[in-house]
């Protein structure tokens, strides 16, 4: 007997957009693979309560056909797959058999388009529009989409779409900058000008900026234009906003935003930002105005804090895009919001930035200091201020202490773009006390550059530096170890930072390929990729400890290619001899002390880690890790000093806060 047809399975654990997403996806799916789709509603794990009556929106009878209980979910998923193990498939066939099978597919995908391999994306974006249709809402949802429809379907609208509301005023958000999610009034308003005359409506978790607009812009409509949606559940109002988005020609919104996404993908288009719908001319007089406008204080914006976040994206302007100095006005834009009262955590880190462009060094150190001390800021604005101070300590020639704040920035957020271009000025200016931080061929790591990055930066990249960023992942590689970013730590599962560091390797032209530092790192690196033996990197650096029998580094690459061969005791003894080479360096005898651990010794291996705690200077692992050994043995007295200290280095990193706690 041949088994029934498997289906697409729809589930999503977050909100509205997400799901309406999956569900037209699962459609579209179900119709192109000739079977039907599911829905599992109430996924383990979900986090979205007004979700919870799915009532107010579907009708009953489709709900009862499409929606899966638990048990009937429990049954089609136990030998489901999940679509993207069939996204790198080059044909369709083997999704083909799967479903023939009698298997099921999982689809959790909820803001892309979906499209394989084999397919057209921009083919299938448009059906998205009347896919729609074949959900089955009940009846009050539905008269208010045909409503949307009559008004705004086929009328060249535009859509504007507002994000302020928890950023601005909620905890924590309001905190730290959302430059991709924040769009000043001044972009919305140039793009209203320029369609003068054509019918546009605005959504936004802000209503007085929506009176505001309608104010100068009379026939710009709202939600409540279109219908009265003041008495419906949350679930029901965020349905129908997004419904009627979705009808506008284009809609226009900040670079992030997942409501306005959804809203287009369920329109079948690509969403758009100010980049798109204004020239650059038209965008820079939008973002003059907006200096203007902070010319006059908090007064002109909802509240300090709004002003605070807008004042944060012009800088982008003030910076990026303006080509003389401009620095002392910036620091005259924030000195009058600073004294109204902005509490954002990240108005003194900007002031500091503003300082330092100027050469104010001892003004910029004393903002950072400042900034430092606020409780609320964001582990990532925390590592950019000691990356600050970092730069800013090694220009008044205070090179240990300007190594101790770059480890404290560096092995927190070794990826952040303000860490790695102000600890790269610092290094490049030899304003680093190495002997803070593990040993590694620091003449050669000034050679492995990587390209200027393009997002996540507070800082106006070149006013800190002219030659290219040191790519730090060539230190990560050995000394991964010592990261409390978990993405940092995860180098060697990520071949794209694999692939940009053999790319730095080679833009390495004044090193020639039989300088034992090419030799040695070329050797791991091209073990690691698997262009050729580890047994051929062993006698590689093998070759190289010959020629610089005294290098640490070299000794602990070759211990750990033993270790990877299996070859335990050799590679004990070729730790032995890159401790051997500096017995006092604490990061040496903590990689002899994970070494130990992760070869079965650990008593021993922990008798190392927490002699390197004694030794280290400003490395928050190493401190954590040995508090967490006295942790383990139940010594609380001996954890607190050591954890203490890991706090202290990096106060934001929730564990060590957490385990000092367990220590009174």
């Amino acid at each position: 007997m041949t088994p029934a047809k498997g289906v697409f399975i729809g589930q999503r654990k977050d909100r509205m957009g997400a799901r309406l997403l999956m569900m037209l996806t699962c459609i579209r799916l179900a119709e192109d693979f000739d079977t039907t789709y599911k829905v599992n509603w109430f996924p383990k794990g979900s986090d979205a309560p007004e979700l919870d009556h799915p009532q107010e929106l579907f009708a009953q009878d489709w709900m009862d056909a499409q929606f899966l209980s638990e048990k009937a979910f429990e049954k089609l998923s136990d030998k489901a797959l999940p679509i993207w193990t069939f996204q790198g498939d080059k044909t369709p066939d083997r999704l083909i058999a799967h479903l023939n099978s009698g298997r099921s597919v999982v689809v959790e995908e909820g803001f892309e388009v979906l499209a394989f391999p084999w397919e057209d994306v921009e083919a299938i974006r448009p059906r998205y529009r009347d896919f729609i249709h074949q959900i089955g809402f009940n009846d009050e949802i539905r008269t208010i989409m045909d409503r949307a429809d009559e008004k705004l379907s086929g009328q060249g609208v535009s859509a504007y779409h507002i994000r302020r509301g928890d950023i601005l005023n909620g905890l924590p958000w309001k905190h730290t900058t959302w430059p991709a999610k924040i769009e000043p009034e001044e972009l919305y308003e140039a793009h209203l000008e320029k369609t003068a005359g054509q019918t546009s409506i605005m959504f936004s978790d802000q209503p007085e900026l929506i009176t505001r607009f309608q104010n100068r812009f009379p026939r710009l409509l709202q939600m409540s234009d279109i219908a009265d949606v003041s008495g419906m559940t949350r679930a029901q109002r965020d349905f129908l906003e997004l419904y009627t988005m979705s009808r506008a020609q284009q809609v226009i919104a900040p670079v992030i935003s997942a409501f306005s996404m959804a809203a287009a993908r369920i329109s079948g288009q690509q969403r758009l930002v100010f980049r798109d719908v204004l020239n650059e001319e038209e965008f820079h007089a939008a973002n003059e105005r907006v200096v203007q406008r902070l010319k006059g204080g908090a007064g002109g914006f909802l509240n300090v804090s709004e002003a605070s976040h807008i004042y944060a994206k012009t800088l982008f302007h003030i910076y990026q895009l303006g080509s003389d100095d401009r620095s002392q006005e910036a620091l005259e834009l924030a000195d009058p919001l600073l004294k109204a009262g902005a509490e954002n955590a990240f108005m003194p880190l900007l002031q500091a930035l503003n300082l330092f462009y100027l050469s104010r060094w001892r003004e910029a150190l004393a903002m950072s200091e400042e900034a430092l001390r606020n409780e609320n800021l964001w582990p990532e604005d925390y590592a950019v201020l000691c990356a600050l101070q970092c730069a800013v300590l090694g220009r008044l020639k205070k090179r240990w202490r300007a190594a101790r704040a770059f480890s404290q920035a560096f092995w927190a957020k070794p990826l952040r773009p303000d860490v790695v271009v102000l600890g790269s000025r610092a290094f490049y200016r030899d304003q680093l006390a190495l002997r803070v931080l593990p040993p590694t061929d620091w003449s050669l790591q000034k050679l492995i550059r990587r390209p200027w990055f393009n997002f996540n930066s507070h800082l106006a990249q070149r006013k800190a530096l002219v030659r290219l960023p040191c790519n730090f992942d060539f230190v990560l590689f050995d000394w991964s170890d010592l990261a409390l970013d978990q993405k940092a730590k995860r180098l060697f599962s990520n071949p794209a930072r694999i692939a940009l560091l053999a790319e730095s390797l080679e833009r390495a032209t004044d090193v020639p390929g039989d300088d034992p530092r090419r030799m040695s790192f070329e050797a791991v690196l091209r073990a690691h990729t698997g262009e050729f033996p580890r047994s051929r990197a062993i006698d590689i650096t093998r070759e190289v400890i010959s020629v610089r029998p005294d290098n640490s580094l070299y000794y602990k690459r070759l211990a750990e290619l033993y270790e990877g061969e299996g070859d335990q005791q050799r590679a004990r003894l070729t730790m032995a001899e890159a401790l051997a080479c500096d017995p006092d360096n604490p990061f040496l005898i903590f990689a002899m002390g994970r070494f130990l651990e992760r070869n079965g010794a650990s008593e021993q291996g922990e008798s190392q880690i927490l002699q390197a705690a004694d030794l280290d200077e400003a490395t928050a692992s190493i401190q954590g890790m040995a508090g967490q050994i006295y942790l383990r043995r139940g010594n609380k007295g001996k954890a607190r000093p050591y954890l203490q200290k890991a706090h202290d280095l990096f106060p934001p990193y929730k564990r060590f806060a957490n385990q000092l706690a367990r220590t009174r």
